[in-house]
């Protein structure tokens, strides 16, 4: 596996300051000499429109009299040229030192604005797989660099829990494992030590049993894994008559209990449109929890109000405690009672028809069940195709 590449070391030319400067000096730059432009066109056109006006008298012959005259005296071009090089040189130094002072500014500013996120990225960059908790500082200013700090936190926090729930995972794995393989070897070290003495056929019965504890296993790893990663085994949609579904699935779980009885008050066809693999998924994982907690019968209901399908599986077995209606669906979760028994599951059944149910949109609860056992209702959304054109009994 490829070591995770390190950050490199911002080259000053190419920082953010350094682009905030760059374009500052630039701004002023341009406008500094524009207006300097415009400012010497304006004085150079004041200068030559600017005039002397006097009156004074003048007497054409012996009879004339006084007349007023209005005489205009134009400045002379040389005093415009020496107006504009007056303001040339307060221009000339003027605007490299206002492009000097805009780019300090500019440097200053964004030195003070960045200093929080060079703190978060040092502290994110030193987060690693054996302090996992560790978190960002997020500054006391409500602006956008504190809403970065947390939502670097949350991400953080939400990476921690997804590592735990990995590790959490293997462990589980790896302690459910090496049950039936402690099993199945010591069999067969005890058979190949006393091969004489060995009941081989009840042997390769033991084998044969806790393979199959391995492989259902292994294909309960396999659904979880596809679920983490947001593939849902059979996700595409299709026509699906569920109770002929249903009792096709119970009479495969018929094979191990011959008392699994479906309900089906309506007593239609009903046709609706669900991921069909999925949907039996969740009704093999409730039947073979159902069968192997049941005491004498497993009863199946199929209920369809109003665009909702909705199925219980209730059993007559020792029953849940209410403490225990939510841990039943984490996973590798086995109740004591379930625990000591060899044919006690996975511990992924519930948990991963839970998951399912949501990904169809609706949900896997535990209700009340008036006497023993437990009841398990998938409640999911589900429009029926043939209400369209088949009017319902009633």
């Amino acid at each position: 596996m490829p070591e995770p590449r390190r950050p490199s070391r911002v080259s000053p030319l190419r920082s953010v300051r350094a682009r905030a400067v760059f374009a500052a000096a630039v701004v002023t730059a341009v406008l500094g000499v524009t207006g300097g432009l415009w400012a010497r066109h304006l004085v150079y056109k004041e200068s030559l429109r600017d005039a002397v006006t006097f009156q004074s008298p003048i007497t054409y012959g012996p009879s004339a009299g006084p007349d007023p005259v209005e005489v205009h005296l134009a400045a002379p071009e040389q005093d415009a040229s020496l107006a504009v090089a007056a303001l040339d040189r307060v221009l000339i130094p003027a605007v490299p030192a206002v492009v000097v002072l805009s780019a300090l500014v500019a440097w200053y500013a964004t030195r003070r604005a960045l200093r929080p996120v060079e703190v978060i990225r040092a502290r994110t960059a030193q987060v690693t797989a054996s302090n996992p908790g560790d978190r960002v500082t997020v500054p006391r200013a409500h602006d956008e660099i504190a809403a970065l700090a947390v939502t670097i936190n949350d991400t953080l926090a939400r990476l921690q829990q997804a590592g735990e729930a990995q590790r959490r995972l293997v462990g589980d794995a790896a302690h459910e494992l090496r049950s039936p393989l402690a099993v199945l070897q010591a069999g067969l070290d005890v058979a190949l030590t006393y091969p004489d003495d060995a009941d081989w056929p009840a042997t390769v019965a033991t084998a044969a049993r806790q393979a199959r504890r391995l492989t259902a296993l292994a294909d309960d790893l396999l659904v979880m894994a596809r679920l983490d990663a947001g593939a849902a085994p059979g996700a595409a949609a299709s026509a699906v008559d569920v109770p002929a579904t249903v009792a096709r699935v119970a009479g495969e779980s018929a094979v191990l209990r011959d008392d699994v009885r479906v309900e089906h008050p309506d007593g239609r066809p009903l046709l609706v449109l669900l991921a069909s693999a999925s949907f039996e998924r969740v009704l093999r994982n409730l039947l073979d929890n159902a069968v192997r907690h049941a005491a004498e019968r497993v009863v199946i209901r199929v209920d369809s109000p109003a665009a909702r399908l909705r199925i219980s599986v209730s059993d007559d077995g020792p029953g849940i405690p209410a403490a225990d209606r939510d841990r039943v669906f984490e996973r590798f979760t086995r109740l004591d009672h379930a625990r000591g028994r060899d044919d006690g599951g996975t511990g992924l059944g519930l948990a991963i028809a839970r998951e399912l149910a949501r990904r169809l949109g609706g949900d896997l609860v535990l209700t009340d069940h008036p006497g023993p056992g437990a009841t398990f209702v998938l409640d999911i959304p589900a429009e029926d195709l043939d209400e369209d054109v088949s009017p319902r009994r009633g």
